[in-house]
Protein backbone atom coordinates (compact mmCIF):
# COMPACT_ATOMS: atom_id res chain seq x y z
CA UNK A 1 0.00 0.00 0.00
CA UNK A 2 -0.39 2.54 -2.07
CA UNK A 3 0.42 1.18 -5.76
CA UNK A 4 0.94 3.72 -8.07
CA UNK A 5 0.99 6.95 -6.32
CA UNK A 6 2.16 9.78 -8.63
CA UNK A 7 2.31 12.13 -6.06
CA UNK A 8 2.89 12.39 -1.73
CA UNK A 9 2.18 14.81 0.41
CA UNK A 10 4.78 15.53 3.38
CA UNK A 11 4.32 12.62 6.11
CA UNK A 12 2.49 14.50 9.51
CA UNK A 13 2.96 12.88 13.13
CA UNK A 14 -0.30 14.11 14.08
CA UNK A 15 -2.33 12.85 16.98
CA UNK A 16 -5.62 12.86 15.30
CA UNK A 17 -6.37 11.82 11.85
CA UNK A 18 -9.78 12.42 9.38
CA UNK A 19 -10.80 11.29 6.13
CA UNK A 20 -9.89 14.01 3.46
CA UNK A 21 -12.95 15.16 2.41
CA UNK A 22 -11.28 14.96 -0.94
CA UNK A 23 -10.55 11.46 -1.96
CA UNK A 24 -12.69 9.60 -3.92
CA UNK A 25 -13.06 5.62 -4.23
CA UNK A 26 -13.70 3.56 -6.90
CA UNK A 27 -14.67 -0.20 -6.36
CA UNK A 28 -12.96 -2.62 -8.62
CA UNK A 29 -13.36 -6.47 -8.52
CA UNK A 30 -11.43 -8.50 -6.02
CA UNK A 31 -12.45 -6.14 -2.86
CA UNK A 32 -10.10 -4.05 -4.22
CA UNK A 33 -10.28 -0.30 -4.90
CA UNK A 34 -8.63 2.57 -6.65
CA UNK A 35 -8.25 5.64 -4.76
CA UNK A 36 -7.81 9.47 -5.79
CA UNK A 37 -7.43 12.56 -3.64
CA UNK A 38 -8.11 15.91 -5.99
CA UNK A 39 -5.87 17.87 -3.57
CA UNK A 40 -2.62 15.83 -3.35
CA UNK A 41 -3.33 14.21 -7.10
CA UNK A 42 -2.34 10.66 -5.35
CA UNK A 43 -3.44 7.57 -7.15
CA UNK A 44 -3.21 4.17 -5.43
CA UNK A 45 -4.54 0.91 -5.51
CA UNK A 46 -6.10 -0.34 -1.74
CA UNK A 47 -6.69 -3.90 -1.20
CA UNK A 48 -9.34 -5.39 1.01
CA UNK A 49 -6.69 -4.47 4.47
CA UNK A 50 -6.61 -1.14 2.78
CA UNK A 51 -9.95 -0.34 2.93
CA UNK A 52 -10.82 -1.67 6.32
CA UNK A 53 -8.37 0.59 7.61
CA UNK A 54 -10.16 3.56 5.19
CA UNK A 55 -13.54 2.47 6.58
CA UNK A 56 -12.66 2.30 10.02
CA UNK A 57 -11.44 5.75 9.89
CA UNK A 58 -14.78 6.84 8.03
CA UNK A 59 -17.57 5.46 10.78
CA UNK A 60 -14.96 7.09 13.41
CA UNK A 61 -14.76 10.52 11.62
CA UNK A 62 -11.38 11.17 13.29
CA UNK A 63 -8.72 8.58 15.07
CA UNK A 64 -5.56 8.67 16.82
CA UNK A 65 -3.06 8.51 14.46
CA UNK A 66 -1.15 4.88 14.48
CA UNK A 67 1.53 3.97 12.06
CA UNK A 68 -0.97 1.81 9.92
CA UNK A 69 -2.59 5.09 8.33
CA UNK A 70 1.44 6.34 7.29
CA UNK A 71 0.75 5.73 3.53
CA UNK A 72 -3.17 7.32 3.71
CA UNK A 73 -1.67 10.14 5.03
CA UNK A 74 1.26 10.38 2.73
CA UNK A 75 -0.90 10.15 -0.06
CA UNK A 76 -3.29 12.76 0.99
CA UNK A 77 -6.50 10.71 1.79
CA UNK A 78 -6.19 11.24 5.54
CA UNK A 79 -5.46 14.53 7.13
CA UNK A 80 -4.84 16.11 10.33
CA UNK A 81 -8.31 16.30 12.15
CA UNK A 82 -7.80 20.26 12.76
CA UNK A 83 -7.25 20.67 9.10
CA UNK A 84 -9.67 22.99 7.13
CA UNK A 85 -9.73 21.92 4.10
CA UNK A 86 -11.96 23.82 2.36
CA UNK A 87 -10.05 26.80 3.54
CA UNK A 88 -6.64 26.02 2.48
CA UNK A 89 -8.08 24.68 -1.09
CA UNK A 90 -10.07 28.27 -1.18
CA UNK A 91 -6.59 29.99 -0.56
CA UNK A 92 -5.41 28.03 -3.27
CA UNK A 93 -7.77 28.61 -5.79
CA UNK A 94 -7.55 32.34 -4.93
CA UNK A 95 -3.48 32.24 -5.54
CA UNK A 96 -4.17 30.91 -8.80
CA UNK A 97 -6.92 33.02 -9.62
CA UNK A 98 -5.67 36.99 -8.44
CA UNK A 99 -2.09 35.94 -9.34
CA UNK A 100 -0.72 39.35 -10.96
CA UNK A 101 2.19 38.03 -12.81
CA UNK A 102 0.13 37.09 -15.84
CA UNK A 103 -2.08 38.99 -18.57
CA UNK A 104 -4.16 36.62 -21.03
CA UNK A 105 -6.21 38.55 -24.10
CA UNK A 106 -8.57 36.84 -25.81
CA UNK A 107 -9.07 38.84 -29.54
CA UNK A 108 -11.82 38.43 -32.19
CA UNK A 109 -10.89 40.80 -34.90
CA UNK A 110 -13.85 40.19 -36.76
CA UNK A 111 -17.42 38.24 -35.60
CA UNK A 112 -17.50 37.50 -38.89
CA UNK A 113 -17.13 33.77 -40.19
CA UNK A 114 -17.10 31.48 -43.53
CA UNK A 115 -19.19 28.53 -41.71
CA UNK A 116 -23.03 28.21 -41.22
CA UNK A 117 -23.12 26.16 -38.31
CA UNK A 118 -26.29 25.35 -37.23
CA UNK A 119 -25.60 25.19 -33.08
CA UNK A 120 -23.25 28.38 -33.49
CA UNK A 121 -23.93 30.45 -30.72
CA UNK A 122 -23.31 33.82 -32.94
CA UNK A 123 -26.82 32.17 -34.46
CA UNK A 124 -26.27 32.43 -38.60
CA UNK A 125 -26.79 36.15 -38.80
CA UNK A 126 -22.81 36.95 -37.86
CA UNK A 127 -21.54 40.41 -38.79
CA UNK A 128 -19.25 41.17 -41.13
CA UNK A 129 -17.35 43.75 -39.48
CA UNK A 130 -13.58 43.93 -38.76
CA UNK A 131 -11.46 45.60 -36.76
CA UNK A 132 -10.65 49.02 -38.04
CA UNK A 133 -7.21 50.69 -38.03
CA UNK A 134 -8.56 53.00 -34.87
CA UNK A 135 -9.72 49.80 -33.09
CA UNK A 136 -6.06 47.80 -33.66
CA UNK A 137 -4.11 50.97 -32.44
CA UNK A 138 -6.50 50.95 -28.99
CA UNK A 139 -6.12 47.43 -28.76
CA UNK A 140 -2.24 48.17 -28.87
CA UNK A 141 -2.49 50.42 -26.30
CA UNK A 142 -4.87 48.67 -24.05
CA UNK A 143 -1.95 46.02 -24.09
CA UNK A 144 0.80 48.10 -23.61
CA UNK A 145 -0.85 49.85 -20.36
CA UNK A 146 -1.83 46.35 -19.03
CA UNK A 147 1.55 44.60 -19.57
CA UNK A 148 3.37 46.96 -17.14
CA UNK A 149 4.83 44.48 -14.72
CA UNK A 150 3.60 41.33 -16.01
CA UNK A 151 5.87 38.18 -16.61
CA UNK A 152 3.90 36.72 -19.02
CA UNK A 153 0.90 37.03 -21.70
CA UNK A 154 -0.79 34.69 -23.41
CA UNK A 155 -2.68 36.25 -26.66
CA UNK A 156 -5.65 33.72 -28.07
CA UNK A 157 -7.38 34.46 -31.68
CA UNK A 158 -10.82 33.89 -31.81
CA UNK A 159 -14.08 34.84 -33.88
CA UNK A 160 -16.60 33.90 -35.56
CA UNK A 161 -13.44 32.96 -37.38
CA UNK A 162 -10.17 34.87 -37.22
CA UNK A 163 -8.56 33.80 -39.82
CA UNK A 164 -11.17 36.46 -42.14
CA UNK A 165 -9.26 39.26 -40.82
CA UNK A 166 -5.78 38.26 -41.08
CA UNK A 167 -4.23 41.75 -41.67
CA UNK A 168 -5.33 42.78 -37.82
CA UNK A 169 -3.44 39.18 -36.42
CA UNK A 170 -0.28 39.71 -38.22
CA UNK A 171 0.24 43.80 -36.77
CA UNK A 172 -1.85 43.16 -33.71
CA UNK A 173 0.84 40.15 -32.93
CA UNK A 174 4.26 41.45 -33.94
CA UNK A 175 3.22 44.57 -31.96
CA UNK A 176 2.55 42.57 -28.95
CA UNK A 177 5.51 40.30 -29.53
CA UNK A 178 8.15 43.22 -29.62
CA UNK A 179 6.57 44.92 -26.74
CA UNK A 180 7.42 41.54 -24.75
CA UNK A 181 10.51 41.20 -26.14
CA UNK A 182 11.51 44.77 -25.63
CA UNK A 183 10.20 44.07 -21.36
CA UNK A 184 11.35 40.56 -20.78
CA UNK A 185 7.83 39.05 -20.72
CA UNK A 186 7.04 35.52 -21.82
CA UNK A 187 4.59 35.48 -25.23
CA UNK A 188 2.92 32.59 -25.79
CA UNK A 189 -0.42 32.54 -28.29
CA UNK A 190 -2.59 30.17 -30.21
CA UNK A 191 -5.63 30.36 -32.21
CA UNK A 192 -9.26 28.79 -32.57
CA UNK A 193 -10.64 28.52 -36.32
CA UNK A 194 -12.28 26.49 -38.47
CA UNK A 195 -9.60 25.17 -40.50
CA UNK A 196 -10.67 25.74 -43.69
CA UNK A 197 -8.48 28.70 -44.56
CA UNK A 198 -5.45 27.80 -42.59
CA UNK A 199 -2.92 26.65 -45.37
CA UNK A 200 0.80 26.26 -45.90
CA UNK A 201 1.61 30.05 -46.62
CA UNK A 202 -1.10 30.70 -43.79
CA UNK A 203 0.63 28.42 -40.73
CA UNK A 204 3.86 30.22 -42.23
CA UNK A 205 2.88 33.56 -40.74
CA UNK A 206 0.98 31.95 -38.42
CA UNK A 207 4.28 30.58 -36.76
CA UNK A 208 6.30 34.09 -37.20
CA UNK A 209 3.36 35.23 -35.46
CA UNK A 210 4.39 32.75 -32.82
CA UNK A 211 0.84 30.89 -32.52
CA UNK A 212 1.97 27.60 -31.62
CA UNK A 213 -1.40 25.58 -31.58
CA UNK A 214 -4.89 25.74 -33.27
CA UNK A 215 -7.89 24.56 -32.29
CA UNK A 216 -10.12 23.29 -35.19
CA UNK A 217 -13.39 21.64 -34.73
CA UNK A 218 -14.41 18.63 -36.86
CA UNK A 219 -17.85 17.09 -36.04
CA UNK A 220 -17.54 13.26 -37.58
CA UNK A 221 -16.75 12.05 -40.63
CA UNK A 222 -16.99 13.75 -44.01
CA UNK A 223 -20.60 12.96 -44.17
CA UNK A 224 -21.64 13.86 -40.99
CA UNK A 225 -19.09 16.99 -40.62
CA UNK A 226 -20.36 18.43 -44.08
CA UNK A 227 -23.68 18.15 -42.58
CA UNK A 228 -23.07 20.46 -39.89
CA UNK A 229 -20.39 22.26 -40.13
CA UNK A 230 -20.39 23.56 -44.25
CA UNK A 231 -19.44 27.23 -45.64
CA UNK A 232 -22.28 29.58 -46.00
CA UNK A 233 -23.25 28.79 -49.32
CA UNK A 234 -23.69 25.03 -48.23
CA UNK A 235 -20.35 23.42 -49.25
CA UNK A 236 -18.84 20.86 -47.49
CA UNK A 237 -15.68 21.42 -45.21
CA UNK A 238 -13.96 18.10 -43.91
CA UNK A 239 -11.59 16.84 -47.33
CA UNK A 240 -10.11 20.90 -47.10
CA UNK A 241 -9.85 20.83 -43.41
CA UNK A 242 -7.86 17.12 -43.48
CA UNK A 243 -6.00 18.35 -46.25
CA UNK A 244 -4.80 22.01 -44.23
CA UNK A 245 -4.20 19.91 -40.86
CA UNK A 246 -1.60 16.95 -42.67
CA UNK A 247 0.08 19.73 -44.56
CA UNK A 248 1.01 22.14 -41.75
CA UNK A 249 1.20 19.22 -39.45
CA UNK A 250 3.75 17.38 -42.37
CA UNK A 251 6.23 20.52 -41.77
CA UNK A 252 5.76 21.09 -37.94
CA UNK A 253 4.51 24.35 -38.43
CA UNK A 254 1.84 24.19 -35.89
CA UNK A 255 0.53 21.43 -33.10
CA UNK A 256 -3.66 21.26 -33.58
CA UNK A 257 -6.28 19.78 -31.41
CA UNK A 258 -8.79 18.79 -33.04
CA UNK A 259 -12.33 19.37 -31.09
CA UNK A 260 -15.43 17.55 -31.57
CA UNK A 261 -18.51 18.71 -30.85
CA UNK A 262 -21.07 15.90 -29.39
CA UNK A 263 -24.60 15.40 -29.19
CA UNK A 264 -27.23 12.85 -29.60
CA UNK A 265 -27.06 12.54 -33.12
CA UNK A 266 -22.94 11.71 -33.98
CA UNK A 267 -21.17 9.39 -31.48
CA UNK A 268 -20.53 6.97 -34.38
CA UNK A 269 -19.55 9.67 -36.74
CA UNK A 270 -17.00 10.55 -33.99
CA UNK A 271 -16.01 7.53 -33.82
CA UNK A 272 -15.22 7.01 -37.51
CA UNK A 273 -13.67 10.57 -37.76
CA UNK A 274 -11.35 8.62 -35.21
CA UNK A 275 -10.32 5.98 -37.68
CA UNK A 276 -9.86 9.06 -40.48
CA UNK A 277 -7.85 10.85 -38.50
CA UNK A 278 -5.69 7.28 -37.96
CA UNK A 279 -5.56 6.18 -41.51
CA UNK A 280 -4.19 9.41 -42.55
CA UNK A 281 -1.10 9.42 -40.08
CA UNK A 282 -2.27 11.99 -37.48
CA UNK A 283 -2.31 11.56 -33.77
CA UNK A 284 0.14 12.99 -30.92
CA UNK A 285 3.38 11.94 -32.51
CA UNK A 286 2.82 14.64 -35.31
CA UNK A 287 1.35 17.15 -32.60
CA UNK A 288 -2.21 16.49 -33.33
CA UNK A 289 -4.28 15.43 -30.51
CA UNK A 290 -8.49 14.92 -30.29
CA UNK A 291 -11.10 16.27 -27.42
CA UNK A 292 -14.55 15.92 -27.00
CA UNK A 293 -16.89 18.41 -25.60
CA UNK A 294 -20.99 18.62 -25.61
CA UNK A 295 -23.04 21.01 -28.15
CA UNK A 296 -24.75 23.80 -25.53
CA UNK A 297 -27.30 26.00 -26.01
CA UNK A 298 -25.49 28.73 -23.93
CA UNK A 299 -27.01 31.98 -25.47
CA UNK A 300 -30.27 33.30 -27.18
CA UNK A 301 -28.94 33.45 -30.35
CA UNK A 302 -27.83 29.46 -30.68
CA UNK A 303 -31.84 28.45 -30.83
CA UNK A 304 -31.98 25.99 -28.86
CA UNK A 305 -30.54 22.41 -28.41
CA UNK A 306 -32.97 20.04 -29.46
CA UNK A 307 -30.12 16.96 -29.75
CA UNK A 308 -28.12 18.01 -26.87
CA UNK A 309 -27.39 15.26 -24.52
CA UNK A 310 -27.86 15.08 -20.65
CA UNK A 311 -24.97 15.37 -18.77
CA UNK A 312 -24.78 12.00 -17.76
CA UNK A 313 -25.47 10.78 -21.12
CA UNK A 314 -22.78 12.97 -22.58
CA UNK A 315 -20.23 11.89 -19.72
CA UNK A 316 -20.86 7.99 -20.89
CA UNK A 317 -20.61 8.88 -24.19
CA UNK A 318 -17.40 10.61 -23.28
CA UNK A 319 -16.08 7.54 -21.99
CA UNK A 320 -16.29 5.76 -25.14
CA UNK A 321 -14.70 8.09 -27.54
CA UNK A 322 -11.92 9.06 -24.76
CA UNK A 323 -11.17 5.36 -24.67
CA UNK A 324 -10.53 4.81 -28.10
CA UNK A 325 -9.08 8.14 -28.91
CA UNK A 326 -6.28 7.30 -26.81
CA UNK A 327 -6.10 3.29 -28.09
CA UNK A 328 -5.54 5.38 -31.28
CA UNK A 329 -2.52 7.40 -30.18
CA UNK A 330 -5.41 10.27 -30.68
CA UNK A 331 -5.42 11.57 -27.10
CA UNK A 332 -2.48 11.74 -24.74
CA UNK A 333 -3.87 11.27 -20.43
CA UNK A 334 -2.42 13.98 -18.47
CA UNK A 335 -2.64 14.01 -15.08
CA UNK A 336 -6.07 14.64 -13.82
CA UNK A 337 -6.97 18.97 -14.07
CA UNK A 338 -6.40 21.71 -11.40
CA UNK A 339 -9.26 24.07 -11.18
CA UNK A 340 -9.83 22.91 -14.54
CA UNK A 341 -7.35 24.92 -15.81
CA UNK A 342 -9.34 27.72 -14.08
CA UNK A 343 -11.94 29.81 -16.12
CA UNK A 344 -10.34 33.01 -17.59
CA UNK A 345 -13.33 34.96 -17.21
CA UNK A 346 -12.94 35.27 -13.77
CA UNK A 347 -9.18 36.22 -13.35
CA UNK A 348 -8.80 39.89 -12.97
CA UNK A 349 -6.04 39.79 -15.96
CA UNK A 350 -7.84 38.92 -18.71
CA UNK A 351 -10.05 39.72 -21.19
CA UNK A 352 -11.94 39.66 -24.78
CA UNK A 353 -11.30 42.21 -27.36
CA UNK A 354 -14.20 42.16 -29.95
CA UNK A 355 -14.42 43.77 -33.34
CA UNK A 356 -15.87 47.40 -32.25
CA UNK A 357 -13.25 47.54 -28.85
CA UNK A 358 -15.85 46.32 -26.41
CA UNK A 359 -13.84 44.50 -24.10
CA UNK A 360 -15.55 40.89 -22.47
CA UNK A 361 -14.91 39.14 -19.75
CA UNK A 362 -16.54 35.55 -21.73
CA UNK A 363 -16.32 34.30 -24.68
CA UNK A 364 -20.00 33.42 -24.62
CA UNK A 365 -21.09 37.11 -24.11
CA UNK A 366 -19.38 38.96 -27.13
CA UNK A 367 -22.29 38.78 -29.29
CA UNK A 368 -23.99 40.69 -26.43
CA UNK A 369 -22.88 44.47 -25.75
CA UNK A 370 -25.13 44.91 -23.21
CA UNK A 371 -22.83 42.53 -21.33
CA UNK A 372 -19.60 44.10 -21.93
CA UNK A 373 -16.82 45.56 -18.65
CA UNK A 374 -15.59 48.28 -20.97
CA UNK A 375 -14.15 49.37 -23.85
CA UNK A 376 -10.13 49.80 -25.59
CA UNK A 377 -11.94 52.77 -27.62
CA UNK A 378 -14.61 54.53 -25.85
CA UNK A 379 -15.54 56.18 -22.00
CA UNK A 380 -16.70 53.46 -19.93
CA UNK A 381 -20.71 53.42 -19.49
CA UNK A 382 -22.65 52.93 -16.01
CA UNK A 383 -23.47 49.68 -16.61
CA UNK A 384 -19.55 48.51 -17.63
CA UNK A 385 -18.37 48.03 -13.88
CA UNK A 386 -21.67 46.54 -12.38
CA UNK A 387 -21.17 43.84 -14.94
CA UNK A 388 -17.65 43.10 -14.30
CA UNK A 389 -17.98 43.31 -10.90
CA UNK A 390 -20.39 40.53 -11.24
CA UNK A 391 -17.38 38.61 -12.11
CA UNK A 392 -15.28 39.65 -9.88
CA UNK A 393 -17.13 39.02 -6.74
CA UNK A 394 -18.34 35.28 -8.33
CA UNK A 395 -16.66 32.21 -6.07
CA UNK A 396 -17.27 28.54 -6.35
CA UNK A 397 -16.63 28.30 -3.01
CA UNK A 398 -19.94 31.08 -2.05
CA UNK A 399 -22.08 27.90 -3.38
CA UNK A 400 -23.12 25.59 -0.74
CA UNK A 401 -23.16 22.49 -3.66
CA UNK A 402 -19.80 23.34 -4.99
CA UNK A 403 -18.43 24.43 -1.30
CA UNK A 404 -19.26 20.78 -0.50
CA UNK A 405 -18.06 18.64 -3.71
CA UNK A 406 -14.84 16.10 -3.39
CA UNK A 407 -14.58 17.46 -6.59
CA UNK A 408 -14.02 21.21 -5.98
CA UNK A 409 -9.72 20.86 -6.53
CA UNK A 410 -10.47 19.30 -10.21
CA UNK A 411 -13.40 21.61 -11.08
CA UNK A 412 -13.05 25.26 -9.65
CA UNK A 413 -16.66 25.24 -10.44
CA UNK A 414 -15.81 25.34 -14.01
CA UNK A 415 -17.99 27.57 -16.39
CA UNK A 416 -18.53 30.93 -14.26
CA UNK A 417 -20.82 31.97 -16.77
CA UNK A 418 -23.12 29.60 -16.06
CA UNK A 419 -23.61 30.67 -12.71
CA UNK A 420 -23.33 34.45 -13.26
CA UNK A 421 -25.61 34.50 -16.96
CA UNK A 422 -27.54 31.46 -16.07
CA UNK A 423 -30.80 32.80 -17.32
CA UNK A 424 -28.96 33.00 -20.53
CA UNK A 425 -28.91 29.52 -21.44
CA UNK A 426 -31.87 26.75 -22.07
CA UNK A 427 -31.66 22.92 -21.06
CA UNK A 428 -29.54 20.95 -18.55
CA UNK A 429 -26.50 21.32 -20.51
CA UNK A 430 -26.70 24.71 -20.54
CA UNK A 431 -27.45 26.04 -17.58
CA UNK A 432 -25.88 23.10 -15.21
CA UNK A 433 -21.85 24.37 -14.75
CA UNK A 434 -20.71 21.01 -13.57
CA UNK A 435 -18.15 19.08 -16.12
CA UNK A 436 -18.62 16.21 -17.45
CA UNK A 437 -15.91 14.88 -14.97
CA UNK A 438 -18.40 14.92 -12.43
CA UNK A 439 -20.41 12.64 -14.39
CA UNK A 440 -17.40 10.18 -15.25
CA UNK A 441 -15.25 10.87 -12.43
CA UNK A 442 -14.67 6.63 -11.50
CA UNK A 443 -13.98 5.86 -15.58
CA UNK A 444 -11.46 8.35 -16.23
CA UNK A 445 -9.80 7.87 -13.07
CA UNK A 446 -9.50 4.24 -14.20
CA UNK A 447 -8.69 5.31 -17.91
CA UNK A 448 -5.41 6.95 -16.07
CA UNK A 449 -5.00 4.43 -14.22
CA UNK A 450 -4.64 1.85 -16.87
CA UNK A 451 -2.76 3.82 -19.26
CA UNK A 452 -0.19 4.34 -16.36
CA UNK A 453 -0.10 0.15 -15.97
CA UNK A 454 -1.52 0.31 -12.43
CA UNK A 455 -4.68 -1.75 -13.67
CA UNK A 456 -6.41 -3.83 -16.04
CA UNK A 457 -9.72 -4.09 -18.04
CA UNK A 458 -10.32 -6.76 -15.51
CA UNK A 459 -10.51 -4.93 -12.45
CA UNK A 460 -13.40 -2.75 -14.21
CA UNK A 461 -16.59 -4.05 -11.98
CA UNK A 462 -19.28 -3.32 -14.37
CA UNK A 463 -22.00 -2.92 -11.46
CA UNK A 464 -20.10 -0.93 -8.89
CA UNK A 465 -17.21 0.63 -10.26
CA UNK A 466 -19.20 2.94 -12.61
CA UNK A 467 -20.32 6.81 -11.56
CA UNK A 468 -23.70 6.95 -12.43
CA UNK A 469 -25.57 3.90 -11.73
CA UNK A 470 -28.06 2.16 -13.46
CA UNK A 471 -31.05 4.29 -12.31
CA UNK A 472 -29.05 7.35 -13.20
CA UNK A 473 -28.11 8.41 -9.68
CA UNK A 474 -24.86 9.16 -8.84
CA UNK A 475 -22.86 6.68 -6.53
CA UNK A 476 -19.73 7.07 -4.30
CA UNK A 477 -18.83 7.87 -0.59
CA UNK A 478 -20.23 10.04 1.34
CA UNK A 479 -17.93 12.99 0.72
CA UNK A 480 -17.98 12.28 -2.79
CA UNK A 481 -20.98 13.34 -5.08
CA UNK A 482 -24.20 15.39 -4.99
CA UNK A 483 -27.41 15.07 -7.60
CA UNK A 484 -28.42 16.99 -10.41
CA UNK A 485 -31.11 17.55 -8.53
CA UNK A 486 -29.18 19.73 -5.59
CA UNK A 487 -27.10 21.16 -7.97
CA UNK A 488 -30.00 23.05 -9.79
CA UNK A 489 -31.51 24.30 -6.67
CA UNK A 490 -28.16 25.57 -5.40
CA UNK A 491 -28.39 27.52 -8.75
CA UNK A 492 -31.68 28.76 -8.23
CA UNK A 493 -31.36 29.78 -4.66
CA UNK A 494 -27.82 30.73 -4.51
CA UNK A 495 -26.06 30.94 -1.51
Amino acid sequence: MPDGQIRTAPQQDTTSIKPSRYTVVVPMTGGRHLAYNTVSQSFSIWDAEDMALWQDLEMARALPYSAAYRGFVQGGYVVNAATDEVGAVRASYDRARHSDSHMMLTIAPTLSCNFGCHYCFQGLDKPLTRMTPKVREATKAFLHDRLRGKRSFHLTWYGGEPLMDMDSIWEISADAIAYCDAHGIKYSSMMISNGYKMTVPVAEKLKQARVSRVQITIDGDAEAHDSRRHLTSGRGTFDKIIENIKAVTDRRLLKVSVRVNIDGNNEAEALRLLDVLQQNGLGVHNGVSVYFAPVESIAENAGGCDSCLSKTDYADVENRLQDLAFEKGLMALPKMPRFLGMCTAVKPNSYVVVPNGDLHKCWDTVMDSNRRVGSVISAPRRSDATTEQKWTDWSPFDNEVCRGCTLLPACGGACAFKFIHNDYASGETGKLPCPSLKFNMAEQLFLRAKARGFVSDRDWDAENSPTVRADGLLTGNRHTFDSIQAIHGALQHPQ
